[in-house]
């Protein structure tokens, strides 16, 4: 006897009530439950996990599900044992029929990206694994349909390689290895000539990275400076997806009026979101050498887009590019890695966003280097002259590396 598994497509995606199952890390087990609300394709509920001595973490969770698949992204700690870290994961699983035991099955990876520790959320280093669930007798009756058929296939073979691609994990860098490191800025001009791919109508950088902050996958935080945080890019302070979006709208500085009709201020009106907006992207990163392995690289710790308000009837006054927010690039890369980019002379590589990235496959200019005034370039100069500060930066941190060896 053996267990057939058919895919299905589920009838009105009707899915609300109590599941169960197993949740697998390296190597371990624990037990899952998890009670789904739904509203059309839209989840809503609690999780918890188990371990074998009884120790259980709940979450809340959003999700989608569209008959054939499913995802759930936990973004709220509510019961986690002190002295534990609870991870907020992100499963994705699909359906299938057992047709043996005649009921129905969900499974599927999650990945976790950050945790729950001291009372605070905070980045983590990414992890994964697997899980399986079934209805309990508590849910309510799945109705089940076989699935419509699918699609003629566009081509004479199917891409797979983005879709099951996983994130290939850096080296780990102890601070004993680390000799040399300098922090710098780089601001990515999607005008540039290299840089066009990534505004590709087809696949869009900042698309990709507006769906996973909608659906919960990735967290956008605050660039507003505090005094703790002075650039504002310290990953302070979580925006919720609402207002991520709402930062992202074509906003302009409109004046207001009292009731004479006399100028009494101004205020942010915001607009509708327009992707081809979005023309630069800022970069966070260390450059490190690290001894152990005897090479100098490049390791981006936050993305930011940006973007430029508008003061109305100031004979098109714009203040600078501003980020809209940032976001924990560690973070990024779990979603970047599954988005393919558009090739422009060969459709068969399968480049990923996250390929883009860690084979450094853009051109940038630095806009500023760690110093101790905390001056950007375009403090100390204008024109054309940054350009060339840049370049010299540049150079600089390559020849640091260069000098080390003898030839």
């Amino acid at each position: 006897m053996f267990v057939l598994f058919i895919p299905i497509a589920v009838l009105g995606q009707d899915m609300p009530g109590k599941w169960s199952g197993v949740l697998t890390q390296d190597g371990k087990s624990f037990k899952i439950d998890i009670t789904i609300s739904q509203q059309g394709k839209n989840l809503t509920g609690t999780s918890r996990s188990t371990d074998d001595n009884g120790d259980f973490v709940e979450e809340k969770f959003t999700g989608i599900s569209d008959g054939l698949n499913i995802t759930i992204n936990e973004n709220e700690v509510t019961k986690c044992p002190e002295g534990l870290k609870c991870a907020l994961k992100s499963l994705t699983g699909h359906f299938k029929v057992d047709s043996l035991n005649k009921k129905i099955v969900i499974e599927g990876d999650w990945t976790s990206n950050k945790i729950f520790q001291n009372k605070q959320y905070i980045p983590a280093v990414p992890s994964s694994g697997k899980f399986s669930i079934t209805p309990t007798t508590s849910a309510r009756p799945v109705s089940i349909t076989p699935a419509t058929p699918d699609r003629p296939l566009d081509g004479y073979y199917k891409k797979t390689n983005i879709k099951n691609a996983k994130v290939t994990p850096l080296p780990v860098l102890r601070e004993a290895d680390v000799v040399y490191s300098r922090r710098i800025w780089q601001e990515i001009d999607l005008r540039e000539k290299m840089n066009q791919y990534l505004v590709a109508p087809k696949s869009r950088l900042i698309d990709a990275l507006m769906d996973a902050i909608a659906t919960g996958q990735l967290t956008a935080y605050d660039p507003i400076p505090t005094k703790d945080d002075p650039d504002g890019d310290e990953f302070s302070f979580p925006l919720t997806p609402e207002k991520a979006k709402l930062k992202m709208a074509d906003s302009s500085v409109v004046s207001t009026f009292d009731k004479n009709g006399d100028k009494s201020g101004s205020k942010m009106v915001a607009g509708e979101f327009n992707p081809d907006s979005v023309l630069k992207f800022r970069i966070k990163e260390d450059v490190v050498f690290d001894k152990q392995r005897s090479v100098e690289e490049y390791r981006i710790i936050g993305i930011a887009p940006l973007i430029r308000q508008k003061v109305e009837g100031e004979a098109g006054l714009s203040f600078d590019y501003q980020p809209a927010f940032w976001l924990y690039f560690p973070q990024v890369r779990q979603v970047l890695v599954n988005k393919e980019v558009v090739n422009n002379r060969n459709d068969a590589p399968g480049l990923s966003f996250d390929d883009v990235f860690t084979k450094r496959l853009f051109k940038a200019y630095v806009v500023k280097q760690s110093n101790p005034l905390d001056e950007r370039i375009k403090d100390h100069a204008i024109g054309i002259d940054r350009l060339y500060e840049s370049e010299k930066i540049k150079k600089s941190l390559m020849d640091w590396e260069l000098n080390l060896w003898q030839y």
